[in-house]
């Protein structure tokens, strides 16, 4: 996984400031978020994943490898069985209903069909009538890991697809509809043009509890950079001596840090930061002609 860098960058406008909200204004929508990694939605985007799933939204996570490359000192098989069980715990932090997985190879996603993972997207899309994704950012700059930019473009195009009547029509024939994502939210831990940025301060708790439930996964980097600061014969005391405090330790060192850093940008406690496109983007100026020039149907 690596240590997010928050690297935002501003289009023409200033970013749209999306707040918590009281009541359950998105009740009856559903919430996508879709991620190679079990710890990617905790890391990139759990407070905002809390944040709607307490507005209203039924939330579910769709994974799209196995998890096999990450932990410290387990084997394959061992880390494929531990990284499944902590993404369910993390998952039930956040409030998610399901989790999915598709069970890629890590780090090996490149070598799968495109069309193979856009289809199964497409299927899950249709089947659980998502509304809103949240993903990779498909324009993703230096992004280093192929399971990243190949889920990030499956999807950009799955939601997309997933409306056509003629785009695996089967589907149809089987039952389900066509159904179009409406709203997108991006992230990227790389350069990234930044417009919308979600205030998670009344969520920040609960992204850090799910992030520490990745617990193979964030132990694998807490142990490794004490093994990078030993090698220096350096030690930080938050790690503590042990696995357990290693994970506490280092989720508040480098993740509440982070999204208190990007808050500090925007002038909020803790944030995340997306690109976001939702209908108003695409179907603006389409709304506005409407509004003129409709009639009632005789």
């Amino acid at each position: 996984m690596g240590i997010f860098q928050a690297y935002l960058f501003e289009g023409p406008k200033k970013p749209f400031i999306e707040r918590a909200v009281e009541g359950k204004p998105h009740a009856g929508k559903v919430l996508g978020v879709i991620a190679p990694h079990a710890d990617d939605f905790t890391i990139f985007c759990g407070g905002t994943v809390a944040k709607l799933i307490n507005e209203g939204y039924t939330g579910y996570f769709i994974r799209t490898s196995n998890d096999e490359k990450d932990s410290y000192d387990l084997s394959i098989p061992e880390t494929i069985l531990c990284n499944a069980a902590d993404q369910r715990a993390a998952a039930k932090i956040l409030g998610v209903r399901e989790c999915f997985d598709l069970d890629y190879r890590n780090h090996r996603m490149d070598e799968v069909s495109p069309t193979e993972i856009r289809g199964r997207l497409i299927y899950l899309f249709r089947l659980l009538k998502i509304d809103t994704v949240i993903s990779f950012d498909p324009c993703i700059l230096y992004e280093e890991n192929p399971d990243h930019y190949v889920t990030a473009k499956a999807v950009e195009a799955a939601a997309w697809m997933a409306g056509g009547r003629l785009d695996y029509p089967e589907h149809l024939a089987g039952g389900l509809k066509p159904h179009t994502v409406t709203e997108r939210y991006y992230f990227a831990r790389g350069p990234q043009l930044v417009n919308r940025v979600v205030d998670i301060s009344t969520t920040i708790e609960t992204k850090l509890d799910a992030v520490k439930a990745n617990k193979t996964m964030v132990a694998n980097m807490a142990l490794h950079f004490k093994d990078s600061l030993a090698a220096r014969n350096l030690r930080l005391p938050i790690l503590g001596e042990d696995a357990n405090s290693a994970i506490n330790g280092y989720t508040e060192m480098v993740f509440r840090s982070e999204a208190a850093a990007v808050g500090r940008l925007y002038g909020l406690e803790y944030a995340e930061a997306f690109h976001y496109i939702g209908p108003s983007q695409r179907r603006g100026y389409l709304d506005a002609y409407i509004a003129e020039h409709a009639v009632p149907l005789k």
